[in-house]
């Protein structure tokens, strides 16, 4: 694989039988490509997820645990993709928290408890 000097495209080369691992590290090899592409990936969420531009998947499984440094870690898994990780600062997990708190029927979703109860590590 091989990026453009301006950014804006890729050479690919694939002529060989992946894995399933194999296919995982393409992918994610791909996707540390595209973030350094142009244009960027946009800042706002796509309109349509049929339009190629996101992966949709109902019911992920998400994991969330608290970082040492307070801020919030979100395991994210999509079955073509694999685990997307995201580590949000509190102020933006209390945005979160916040709206989920108002949209959400208390006592639904055991999202944020554990089977310890310390609170740090939520399935």
């Amino acid at each position: 694989m091989k990026l453009s000097d301006g950014k804006k495209s890729v050479s690919l080369s694939i002529n060989e039988t992946l894995s399933a691992s194999e296919l995982t590290t393409l992918i994610a090899e791909l996707a540390v490509i595209r973030a350094n592409m142009l244009p960027e990936v946009s800042i706002k969420p796509p309109i349509n997820s049929d339009d190629g531009t996101a992966s949709m998947q109902d019911d992920p499984r998400l994991v969330i645990s608290r970082l040492k440094d307070n801020r919030i870690r979100f395991w994210l898994r999509n079955a073509g993709l694999s685990w997307l990780i995201f580590d949000i600062p509190s102020n933006q997990a209390s945005s979160i928290r916040d709206y989920l708190v108002a949209n959400i029927q208390t006592g639904t979703s055991d999202l944020f408890r554990d089977d310890d109860g310390d609170g740090n590590t939520h399935h």
